[in-house]
C-alpha cells in the first residue's frame, strides 16, 4: 500500500485583527478532509497547515479560507508579515484620524444641543443633523473593518467586542434616524463615533504590540544567521554563512547539529529529525543519494550534503523560515480577555433585549424602551477589555528589555506568572558552555595521548559542547567522523577496533564530568571535562526559589557532574534528573501536571522548550532553541529570569485588576440602565470613564523602569 503525500506550508493571512477570528479560522480549517494539522498564530498573521496531497490541496484550503471572510497569503515571512502589520498599522491610524476628528466635532454638537435651553427647535434639529452628519464619516469609513470583522465572528461563530460594538453602533445610529423622522432631536451619533474611537484605540496598540513580535522574530534571525560547514577546493573546511552557498557546494553537517542547506547525502550513513518541516518527530535514516533539508537535525553520523537549491530558495524557506514556523506551529492561545469578550458578546446582547421587552411591555412605548436597551448596549460594551491585554503588553516589552530581555509570545510571557516549577538544562545554561580538559588518566598499558586520540576518534563530526572540548584538547579531528548516540559517541578506527565514550560511574569525588574511553570494550582511561558553573546561577537559583518558585535540573549529563551543579546553584539532589534524552526532558515537563518553566540553550532542549507554558532561551542558545522559546535573554544572563517573573505577575495582576474594573462598571451600570436613569450619551461617557480607568491602571506597570532608559533599552534589544 503506497503511503500517502503529506504536504507542510506555512501561508500568510491578510484581515485577521483579532484572537477570535484566529480561533475561528483554525477550527474551520482542522474540519476540512485531508487536512492533518492546522495552528494559526494571530500575533503574526499566519497559519501552518499540514495535509494530505491526495485528498486536498492549497487551492481548496485558500476557498475556505475566503469563505471565512479572509484572503489567503502564499507564503509568510517575517518581512512580509512586518510590511502587512505596517499597512493595517497605517490603515487604523487613519481611521483613527478620521474617527477623532470628526467624533469631537460630532460630540461637540451633541453636547451643545444638549446643553441649550429648550424652545429653539430650527437650531435644535440643525444640531442634531450635523452631529449625526459628523458622525458618518466615523461609521461608514472609520468603523468599517469594525463591523467587517463582527460579520467575520458570527460566521465563525466565535464572537468577540467587534460584534458587541457594532451592535452599539448600529443601535445608536438606527435609534436616533428614527427619533429624527419623529420630529425628536434626542440623537445618539456621538455614541456611535465614540464606540469606534475607543475600539480603535485599542486596535491601533494591539497592531504595535504584534509589529514588536514580528521585529522579534526577525531581530531573532539577524543575530543568529544560519551557518554552514563548506568544503573548500584544497579539503579544508571553513564556516561561512549559508546565504553565500551556491549549488554544487559541499557541505559537512556534524552530527547533533541542524543542516542549513537543501542537499544531496555525497558520503555519510545517518538518522535524521524532520520535525522543523513536518511537525512529527519522526526518525528517518538516510544515506548516499538521499535528501537532507535545511532545518533536519543529523542525528547520529557526519554527512557530506552537495547543495541543491539556493539559499532562499530552500524548502524551510518556501514554507517561511524555520523561526517563523516554529512560532506559527503554536497557534493562539485564548486569553483571560478573549474569554471575558466571547462571554460578554453573548450576555450583554441578551441583556439589552430583556430590559428593552421588559420596558416596553411596562407601557412606556417603543422608543423608551429601546433606548434603554441601547443605553445598556453602549454602557456594557467591553471596550476596555479591547484596551487591556495590548497596553500591558506594551508597557511589559519596555520593561523587560530593561532586563535585556526580548518578549517573542506574549500570551507565553504572561503564562510565566502562573509558573510553579522551573526546570534547567545544565550544559550551557547554568555553566558557561565552554567545557575543557583538566585531566587525562591512561591504564596500564596505555598512554593519556593515546587515550585523547582514541576519544578524538569518536568525537570527531560531533556538535556537543563535550565533543568539541576532546577536539580542542586534541589539536585535530581523528578520522571519518564517529557515532552520536543520546549518552556518548563512538567510531571504528582504521585497524577495526571500536571506541566509544560515555560518562563514566561512580565517580562522586570528581570535579567534572569524567569521560571513559572504551577500545573493544576494554577501558583504556579516563577524561575529566569541567564546565564552570555561571557565577551568577546561584543568585538566580535563589531569587526564584524566594518567589515560591521550585527549580531543577534535567540534563543528558552523568548523575555526578550534575548533583556537583545542583549543590553548587542551591538545588536539592533530589530534584536533579540526569541522563536525559530529549524527550524525557519535554515529558518531565508534561509530567509535572501543572504550568512549567523550560530554561534551555540547545538542539536537545526544543521539544522541552516547545512543551512548557513558558520557554525561555538564555544568552549563548543555539538558534532553533531561540527559535522555540517564548521569551530570549539576548543582554543578561539568567539572572534576569526572577524579575522577568515579577513583571509577568504584575502584568498578569493589572490585566485582572482591568477586568474587575470592567465588571464592577458594568455592574452598576446595568441596573442604572434598565431602570432609564442613563441616557445612551451618559453610558457613553461612563464608557469613556472606564476606558480611562484601564489605561491609568495599566500606566502604573513598570512605572519603577525610567522610560527614557527602557526605551533606549529595547533599541538596543532589537539591534542585537
Amino acid at each position: 500500500m503506497a503511503t500517502a503525500s503529506m504536504t507542510t506550508r506555512l501561508f500568510g493571512i491578510d484581515g485577521m485583527s483579532c484572537g477570535a477570528c484566529a480561533r475561528g479560522l483554525e477550527h474551520r480549517i482542522r474540519q476540512m478532509t485531508g487536512v492533518d494539522q492546522a495552528s494559526v498564530h494571530y500575533l503574526t498573521a499566519s497559519m501552518l497547515v499540514r495535509w494530505t496531497d491526495e485528498v486536498t490541496d492549497m487551492t481548496a484550503i485558500a476557498e475556505r479560507v475566503r469563505q471565512s471572510g479572509y484572503q489567503l497569503v502564499p507564503e509568510s515571512r517575517p518581512e512580509l508579515t512586518a510590511a502587512r502589520l505596517q499597512r493595517d498599522f497605517d490603515l487604523v491610524a487613519r481611521r483613527l484620524a478620521v474617527a477623532v476628528f470628526f467624533g469631537m466635532w460630532s460630540m461637540a454638537a451633541a453636547i451643545a444641543l444638549y446643553a441649550m435651553p429648550q424652545g429653539d427647535a430650527t437650531v435644535s434639529r440643525a444640531l442634531a443633523l450635523g452631529s449625526g452628519l459628523l458622525a458618518m464619516p466615523v461609521v461608514a469609513y472609520a468603523g468599517a473593518d469594525i463591523v467587517a470583522m463582527a460579520w467575520k465572528s458570527l460566521r465563525l461563530g466565535d464572537l468577540g467586542i467587534d460584534l458587541l460594538v457594532t451592535l452599539g453602533v448600529l443601535g445608536s445610529v438606527l435609534l436616533s434616524i428614527s427619533h429624527l423622522l419623529s420630529g425628536s432631536t434626542s440623537v445618539y451619533f456621538d455614541t456611535a463615533a465614540m464606540l469606534i474611537t475607543l475600539l480603535l484605540v485599542g486596535r491601533l496598540i494591539d497592531l504595535w504590540v504584534r509589529k514588536g513580535a514580528v521585529a522579534a522574530i526577525t531581530a531573532m534571525d539577524a543575530a543568529s544567521p544560519d551557518l554552514a560547514n563548506r568544503v573548500t577546493e584544497n579539503g579544508s573546511v571553513e564556516t561561512v554563512p549559508a546565504a553565500s552557498l551556491v549549488v554544487g557546494d559541499t557541505v559537512v553537517v556534524e552530527a547533533g547539529s541542524t543542516s542549513s542547506v537543501d542537499g544531496v547525502v555525497l558520503t555519510g550513513s545517518s538518522s535524521v529529525n524532520r520535525a522543523a518541516l513536518t511537525g512529527e518527530s519522526r526518525v528517518a535514516d538516510v544515506g548516499p543519494g538521499e535528501r537532507v533539508e535545511a532545518g533536519t537535525i543529523n542525528l547520529t553520523r557526519r554527512l557530506q550534503l552537495r547543495v541543491d537549491r539556493d539559499p532562499g530558495d530552500r524548502d524551510i524557506d518556501r514554507m517561511g523560515g524555520r523561526i517563523a514556523v516554529e512560532i506559527a506551529r503554536r497557534g493562539h492561545d485564548s486569553t483571560r480577555t478573549d474569554l471575558w469578550a466571547r462571554r460578554l458578546s453573548i450576555v450583554i446582547p441578551a441583556l439589552a433585549i430583556v430590559v428593552g421587552v421588559a420596558t416596553f411591555l411596562t407601557g412606556v412605548g417603543f422608543e423608551v424602551a429601546a433606548s434603554r436597551a441601547l443605553t445598556l448596549l453602549v454602557g456594557a460594551c467591553p471596550c476596555a477589555l479591547a484596551l487591556a491585554a495590548p497596553l500591558a503588553q506594551v508597557r511589559a516589552t519596555l520593561a523587560a528589555a530593561r532586563f535585556g530581555v526580548r518578549i517573542q509570545d506574549p500570551v507565553g510571557f504572561m503564562r510565566l506568572a502562573e509558573v510553579k516549577d522551573a526546570i534547567f538544562d545544565k550544559t550551557g545554561t547554568l555553566t558557561i558552555g565552554m567545557p575543557g580538559v583538566i585531566s587525562i588518566t591512561a591504564s596500564d598499558g596505555w598512554s593519556e595521548q593515546e587515550v585523547l586520540a582514541m576519544a578524538a576518534h569518536a568525537e570527531t563530526g560531533i556538535d556537543h559542547p563535550l565533543a568539541r572540548s576532546i577536539i580542542r584538547a586534541h589539536g585535530s579531528e581523528m578520522g571519518e567522523g564517529g557515532t552520536r548516540w543520546d549518552r556518548g559517541a563512538s567510531a571504528i578506527t582504521p585497524d577495526g577496533a571500536v571506541i566509544s565514550v560515555a560518562g563514566a560511574q561512580n565517580t562522586s569525588d570528581a570535579s567534572g564530568t569524567v569521560l571513559q574511553v572504551l577500545r573493544d570494550n576494554e577501558l583504556v582511561g579516563h577524561i575529566l571535562v569541567d564546565d564552570p558553573i555561571d557565577p551568577s546561577a546561584s543568585a538566580a537559583i535563589g531569587a526564584l526559589s524566594s518567589l515560591g518558585i521550585l527549580c531543577s535540573i534535567a540534563t543528558g549529563d552523568n548523575a555526578n557532574p550534575a548533583h556537583r551543579v545542583a549543590e553548587a546553584v542551591g538545588i536539592a539532589s533530589g530534584l536533579v534528573h540526569a541522563g536525559c534524552t530529549p524527550a524525557e526532558k519535554a515529558d518531565l515537563v508534561r509530567a509535572a501536571g501543572r504550568p512549567v518553566l523550560f530554561v534551555g540553550d540547545g538542539i536537545n532542549d526544543g521539544p522541552a522548550l516547545a512543551a512548557s507554558a513558558c520557554g525561555l532561551s538564555v544568552r549563548s542558545a543555539h538558534a532553533s532553541a531561540s527559535s522555540t522559546a517564548h521569551v530570549a535573554i539576548v543582554d543578561e544572563g539568567i539572572r534576569a529570569i526572577a524579575p522577568l517573573v515579577r513583571l509577568s505577575r504584575r502584568t498578569v495582576a493589572t490585566v485582572n485588576e482591568n477586568i474587575v474594573l470592567a465588571t464592577v462598571y458594568n455592574v452598576v451600570l446595568v441596573p442604572l440602565a434598565a431602570t432609564g436613569m442613563m441616557t445612551p450619551l451618559t453610558a457613553a461617557l461612563a464608557m469613556l470613564f472606564s476606558s480611562l480607568s484601564v489605561l491609568l491602571n495599566t500606566w502604573r506597570l513598570g512605572l519603577s523602569a525610567r522610560p527614557r532608559a527602557a526605551i533606549s533599552a529595547l533599541g538596543n534589544v532589537m539591534r542585537h
